[in-house]
């Protein structure tokens, strides 16, 4: 799920929408002009980064968003798609449906909590993802960060977003206001890198059980996903201006994630 932090300025009439449910499933809220804003936002955003490699997201042959929701982004890459293939999954099997009867440049599929996806090894040039690893455990997180590796071509790329330090630290102000204590949650995110909190009031929503907030520090990013990706790229609130974007390659060598004390 997304969050909502600025106004995009995309001038663009909308086409036929998902319905409110299925719209904050994806952006947490059911504002339909954000929700149609936001896409190009986080098409745009995703070239900038690809600038970093050379490339925009058309220059692909092949391409995955994972975690794709009712097709929020896909939205926004119909011009792309003529020139490339373009695949896109999600557990959420309604989102999944709405995208596939409306979203048409794009081929649609559901995908189950933990791996395997369903394509072959080495199969994509490029992976797109929004807001997934902001809500996974390390089980979960390491299990998809493989699999996204199994599915990668060699050098390929991958863009991941996360939820860093902007993010916590709102997060700590609702604490505050609440009048909980958040030094426990900071000193976890310090010493682990890695801070998954069960115990969100997400229990009785519409996502799936092992779906809740998670926190990520950067040096974490650049010492355990580094074991298995590149990191070309890290964009302190590259996403939406909220969460940290990450532009990743595939290793050419081996797959190495080292063992968590």
């Amino acid at each position: 799920m997304g969050e909502i932090v600025r106004e995009p300025s995309i001038n663009l009439p909308p086409p036929e929408l998902p319905g409110d449910d299925l719209m904050f499933r994806v952006a947490g809220t059911a504002d339909s002009t954000w929700f149609w804003k936001s896409g190009q936002v986080s098409v745009d955003q995703f070239n900038l980064v690809l600038e970093y490699a050379g490339k925009r997201i058309s220059d692909f042959p092949r391409a995955l968003d994972f975690g794709c929701g009712c097709g929020r982004i896909e939205l926004h890459l119909e011009d792309a798609a003529k020139s490339m293939q373009l695949y896109a999954v999600d557990i959420d099997s309604e989102a999944i449906s709405w995208a596939s009867q409306h979203v048409p440049w794009a081929k649609f599929s559901v995908n189950q909590a933990l791996p395997p996806l369903e394509f072959q090894d080495e199969y994509f040039d490029l992976i797109l993802n929004h807001s997934v690893f902001t809500h996974l455990d390390e089980k979960y997180q390491d299990a998809w960060l493989v699999e996204l590796e199994r599915v990668t071509k060699r050098g390929g790329l991958l863009i991941l977003s996360v939820s860093g330090y902007y993010p916590f630290s709102l997060f700590e102000e609702n604490c505050i206001k609440s009048g909980s204590d958040p030094r426990h949650f900071r000193e976890i995110l310090r010493s682990q890198g890695h801070l998954f909190i069960a115990d969100d009031g997400m229990q009785n929503s519409p996502f799936p059980d092992f779906y809740h907030t998670t926190f990520h520090a950067p040096w974490y990013i650049f010492e355990r996903w580094a074991s298995i990706f590149d990191v070309k790229a890290y964009i302190v609130r590259g996403d939406l201006n909220y969460q940290d974007l990450l532009l990743l390659q595939r290793k050419e060598g081996g797959l190495y994630l080292p063992e968590r004390g």
